[in-house]
Formats: structure tokens, C-alpha cells, sequence
């Protein structure tokens, strides 16, 4: 069997699954074009992002080097989306993972297909590689997930730490209204495809509407987390993140829970593929994942299961944030490292700038994303100037931090609810402060976000959570410091109302996962990304840039991102996307939080031309007040209009 990067690629992109309630399931294909070497094994990837020209050149560098390798890959466009017909009705439905159960069942008995497949994705395919893992279909060997979560409700792009994500809500949910809401391409459809886009426009439901009756870690979000069982994965499972990324917390914790046989790497990254990571250095994932399906799938003799059980990109010193940090790749024997110690510290001990907090919402404004690569982080000091700060002695010696930090709080608030945010930061020398990591916990979960006890004012309660895990080695003569206060804007949702924050630093303290100095430093050489194959698609524009703007008593921040994607070998296909949203508050209420995007998507050829515009708004004070606006055109004409409107009564805040 030939394992080099020499086999020529064939592409179908017209290949239909019917599933057995007759919703038809579109695939497209790449196959190593070499038959008389197959069959091949199989790596598929399950997703409602359009394989026909959204991510048509990311697939493309994906599996044209898979197939150069020696495995055929397969992409679904998931029902409701894309080429495929039916409705998609939320993210991650029983019915989503039942269609892919059918679609490896096809597989298996497909002529080019050995009946060995893998599965694999970043965010929404890592999510599916997991489910449809738990479910053990015979045919899946392997998988690969990278950038999702064990948790949907804690870890993911709903709710944190029991409170609802700010920004999150004005990004990629009301970039899937918009999405949803196209047709499907008729050059891959065939006839009937402005009938099934009337159809789709009809019957597709606005998602963020559900997500926002569900506000605590009920059975809605435990379906499809792996937390709920995490036993069921049996394959082989490749977990793949990034220190920058949202979804570091989860990843680690299935390094940490999962039984079968597991690999786990951790770069600087974040929400990226490590190819093209953001911050560097860079990583060949491509040809790790080769050689982790090459190996199950084929049972190539090719070391990857020599890998150390972790391997982590080791953060040197500050800045965590640039284009390129700082730091060394490392191997760890286990998650979390056998040997690992701990720093603590009671906050008492520390030399602090008070003790009660009021405001102002803004705080929070010099690291404005909770995935924050790409979003270069400004001076904490004005930040910290509002906040109330527990700052170390300059170190002695270097502290290696790697893992989950953790606060033990003793709190109160004079309302009855309340919120408490934790920013950890490397103070430098001269008083420049670098974000670590960060956490926040609603008050009416002291213990666990299954379980509202909303807190009695006045009263003292404890209470007691992570931050996001990290790596950072803080470096001799700089600090380290907690800042704490009762907003993380715009990356968590504040209350409704004012509140009063106290902090009884005798009873409080932070305890840091720390790695013991002079233990054997087991160093490796992690190849850089090369080149992928390049995708027959013309990039004309991708632009995204962020604002932060004060004035009058509010705080805004705005971010624009436009894309445009020009396929000269598919009649001249243009995909374009232009998404523009915006987070604001008082500086002195809560209640006048406010989210507003649009995203407007085109697909056009020579003489045709469909367009999706959708819009989302939510105001938060004693209730969510949602509205959803969407507008579809065809040849400048517009064929369908709709708006939702719907109050949503806050639970919890």
C-alpha cells in the first residue's frame, strides 16, 4: 500500500444518501485516483457549514492531502443544509447523529472503501466525531476531534460559568440565521432547488430563541456532552487544542476521563487549525492526522502510538498574545501531569485595592473574546484601575503554571444575585500586565451549575471554581496578580441590576497547578506547517477588525468581518459574507445591555444571484428580549421575509 504524498485526487461533489425517511443527505467526495491501489479507508467529516463554496477551500486543503496519502475523504453537508434536503431544527439533534450512523453504514459497502472510517472535525465536526463516537457504530475504527467540549452547557458558546455569553451571542449564532437560510446550490442540486430553499426558508426554526430557555445544565444541553458518559467513546480518540481557545477546558478534561486508547496535543493556538494557528508557531496537523488514521484505519506501522499520552506548548513568558510567543514544546505522561504541585496563596496575604465593588460593566474591556487569538489584548490597567486587585511579591525564581487555576471565594452581594469575575494576570516589572486566564461564576451556582441556590443578601457564601486552564511560566522578578470584580464585558452577560460585590480576603485564596522546578524536562521537536495542497479557489477579500469605543456613559465594541471567495472552475461561483455586530452597556447598568449583528451571505454567477440577510437583537434586564429578522433575494428580487419577536424571562440573574 503506497503511504506517500503522491496519489492524484478525483472529486465528486454530487454524490446523495438517501436516509430512511427520505430526507436525501449530500456528500461530496475525494478519492485517491489510483483504483487499482483501493479500496482505501474512509475519513468523514459531518457539518452544517456548506462544503460547496463556504469551505470550499478548506476542505479541499484537508482532503486533497488525505487522499494524497492513501484514505478517501468524505464531507456531509448535515439535513438542512448545504446540497442535502430536510430541516435542521438545532445544533446536535439525536437526528444529526442518526444520519451519520446511516452514512457510515452506506460507507461500508461502497466498492473504494475498505469499511474502516474515521471521523474527525474542528468545533461542530470535533462535536460530531464525539457523538457519533458515543453511539459505537462498528464501522467508526477512529477519530480525531479538535477544538470541542465535553460540556455543552459550561464549555461552549452559550453560557459560562452559569451566565450567558455577551459577545458570543452576536457571532456565530446569528451567522447561522443568515447560513441556514440559503439555498442549495442548483449546479449541485439539480432542478427543484428553488423549491427546497422555499422549504427551508419556511420550516428552519431560529435556534438562539431555544438556547435561551435553557439556562442551568439541564438534560437539553447533557445530550451529546461527553461528560454525561464518558465510557461510551471506545475508539481511539485524537484530541487536538489550543491554550487561546474556548475550548481548552474541554479538551483537557477528556484527556483526563476518557479510557480509550487517547492522544492529546495543546499548542498556543486558538479557535484555529494548527496549520494556520494564531498565535504561532505553527503545527503539521495534517500529517499527524494522516498518520493517526493511517495507523487505525490500516494499521500502518508509523510510531504515532509512540506519542507521549500529552504533548503542550509550553509558554515561556509573556506576551500570550502576539502573532509568535514564546515557549517550547513539552511531553506529559498523563492529564494532569503525575507530578504536578501546587501554589496557593490566601488572599489576605496578598497586597490588595480594596474589598467591595459596584462597577463600572465595562471591566473586562482589555480582553474583549473568550476565544482570544486574533484579538490582541490591551494594557490591563485600566481594567485593573476598577477592580479589585491581589497582587504576589516579585518571584524569586521563575513559577510554571500548567493546568487549571482555582479561586476559593468567601463573597456576599447585597442582591439576590450577583456575579464574580477572576482575571489572572503577569504583572511585569514595569507594571505592564499580561491576561493569563480568566473565570467567572453567576452566583446562584456556588457549587454547581446543575444546581441554582440563588444567594441570600448580606450573607457570606462560599464559593469555588476554575479558570480556564493555561500554561505560563511567570518569569523572576514579576508578579502575578488576581483581579477581581462583578463584570467581564463584553465576554459574559451581566445581571439585570446593580449589585454590591464583597471579597473577605481571610477566607479566600487562589491555588495554582504548578509543575516542580528541576523535574526532567522531556523536550520535542513538533514540525511546523508546511504547505497544503491549494484549493482552485480565488480569495478577493477577508478583512476583520475590532473597536472599542467609550463615550457618553457606554461602552461599545464592534467588530466587522467580510469574506469573499471567487471558484473560476464552478461557472464562476462568488461566495461573499459580510457580518457586523456590536456589544454595548452603561458604564453604570447592567440592564442596558444590548447585542445587535447582521450577516448578509451572496452567492452569485454570471446571471444569478441568491441572497440571505439575517439580523438578531437581545436586550437583557428581567427578561431576554430577542428579535430575529431574516430576508431572502433571488435575482434582486425579494422572495421571502420573515421576524420573530419573543421575551424570554432570565432565571437565574
Amino acid at each position: 500500500m503506497q503511504d506517500s504524498n503522491h496519489y492524484p485526487v478525483s472529486i465528486n461533489r454530487r454524490v446523495f444518501v438517501e436516509m430512511t425517511d427520505g430526507v436525501r443527505i449530500a456528500l461530496t467526495t475525494y478519492l485517491p485516483d489510483a483504483p487499482n491501489d483501493g479500496p482505501f479507508p474512509a475519513i468523514v467529516e459531518s457539518l452544517p457549514y456548506r462544503k460547496d463554496d463556504d469551505c470550499t477551500a478548506r476542505d479541499y486543503s484537508t482532503y486533497a492531502y488525505m487522499a494524497s496519502r492513501g484514505m478517501a475523504g468524505v464531507r456531509i453537508d448535515i439535513r438542512g443544509t448545504g446540497a442535502s434536503t430536510g430541516i435542521i431544527n438545532d445544533e446536535y439533534l439525536p437526528i444529526e447523529q442518526s444520519d451519520n450512523l446511516e452514512i457510515l453504514a452506506w460507507l461500508e459497502h461502497q466498492d473504494w472503501c475498505t469499511g474502516n472510517i474515521g471521523m474527525w472535525g474542528i468545533s461542530w465536526g470535533g462535536f460530531s466525531s464525539l457523538q457519533t463516537a458515543m453511539l459505537r457504530p462498528p464501522q467508526l475504527k477512529a477519530i480525531a476531534a479538535m477544538h470541542a467540549t465535553h460540556d455543552r452547557f459550561a464549555c461552549d458558546v452559550h453560557y459560562v460559568g452559569g451566565s450567558l455569553h455577551a459577545a458570543e451571542q452576536v457571532d456565530w449564532p446569528p451567522s447561522m440565521i443568515s447560513s441556514n437560510a440559503l439555498p442549495p446550490d442548483p449546479d449541485i442540486f439539480g432542478d427543484g432547488w428553488y423549491e427546497e430553499w422555499i422549504r427551508r426558508l419556511e420550516g428552519t426554526p431560529q435556534w438562539p430563541l431555544e438556547w435561551l430557555r435553557h439556562q442551568n445544565r439541564d438534560d437539553y444541553w447533557m445530550h451529546g456532552s461527553p461528560s454525561a458518559d464518558y465510557a461510551a467513546i471506545e475508539c481511539p480518540t485524537l484530541l487536538i487544542g489550543g491554550w487561546l481557545d474556548g475550548y481548552v477546558d474541554g479538551m483537557l478534561d477528556m484527556a483526563t476521563h476518557l479510557s480509550c486508547p487517547t492522544r492529546t496535543l495543546i499548542g498556543p493556538w486558538g479557535h484555529h487549525r494548527p496549520a494556520t494557528g494564531i498565535p504561532g508557531p505553527t503545527y503539521d496537523h495534517l500529517d499527524l492526522m494522516a498518520r493517526w488514521f493511517g495507523h487505525h484505519l490500516r494499521g500502518d506501522d508509523n510510531g504515532v502510538m509512540d506519542m507521549a499520552p500529552v504533548t503542550a506548548f509550553i509558554r515561556t513568558d509573556p506576551p500570550y498574545d502576539d502573532t509568535e510567543v514564546n515557549g517550547y514544546w513539552r511531553t506529559e505522561s498523563a492529564w494532569p501531569p503525575p507530578d504536578k504541585t501546587e501554589w496557593s496563596t490566601s488572599l489576605a496575604d496578598l497586597s490588595e485595592s480594596g474589598t467591595t465593588w459596584n462597577g463600572p460593566q465595562w471591566v473586562g474591556a482589555h480582553a474583549p473574546a473568550w476565544d482570544r487569538s486574533g484579538v490582541t489584548s490591551t494594557d490591563s490597567s485600566r481594567d485593573d484601575a476598577v477592580s479589585l486587585t491581589f497582587t504576589t511579591e516579585p518571584f524569586a525564581v521563575p513559577l510554571e503554571i500548567l493546568g487549571s487555576p482555582e479561586v476559593e471565594l468567601c463573597v456576599t452581594t447585597d442582591q439576590p444575585f450577583g456575579l464574580v469575575s477572576v482575571r489572572l494576570l503577569v504583572i511585569d516589572p514595569d507594571g505592564s500586565g499580561h491576561l493569563i486566564c480568566r473565570g467567572n461564576r453567576n452566583l446562584t451556582f456556588p457549587l454547581d451549575l446543575s444546581d441554582p441556590q440563588p444567594p441570600q443578601p448580606g450573607r457570606q457564601m462560599s464559593i469555588r471554581f476554575t479558570l480556564m486552564a493555561t500554561s505560563s511560566v511567570v518569569p523572576s522578578g514579576s508578579r502575578l496578580r488576581l483581579s477581581i470584580s462583578g463584570a467581564d464585558f463584553p465576554v459574559v452577560w451581566p445581571p439585570h441590576g446593580r449589585f454590591t460585590l464583597g471579597i473577605i480576603p481571610e477566607k479566600s485564596r487562589l491555588v495554582l497547578p504548578t509543575m516542580p522546578v528541576g523535574r526532567p524536562d522531556h523536550r520535542v521537536e513538533m514540525a511546523p506547517f508546511d504547505q497544503p495542497p491549494i484549493p482552485p479557489v480565488e480569495f478577493l477579500d477577508d478583512e476583520d477588525t475590532w473597536t472599542v469605543e467609550s463615550e457618553h456613559g457606554e461602552t461599545a465594541f464592534r467588530r466587522h468581518v467580510t469574506n469573499r471567495q471567487f471558484q473560476p472552475d464552478r461557472d464562476n461561483l462568488t461566495y461573499a459574507s459580510d457580518q457586523s455586530w456590536e456589544v454595548t452597556v452603561s458604564d453604570l447598568d447592567p440592564a442596558s445591555t444590548t447585542v445587535r449583528s447582521t450577516s448578509e451571505l451572496t452567492l452569485s454567477r454570471p446571471g444569478w444571484e441568491v441572497k440571505t440577510a439575517g439580523s438578531l437583537e437581545i436586550r437583557g434586564a428581567g427578561e431576554f428580549q430577542v428579535a430575529i429578522e431574516l430576508t431572502a433575494m433571488h435575482n434582486g428580487t425579494q422572495i421571502w421575509q420573515k421576524s420573530w419577536l419573543e421575551n424570554i424571562p432570565r432565571e437565574w440573574a
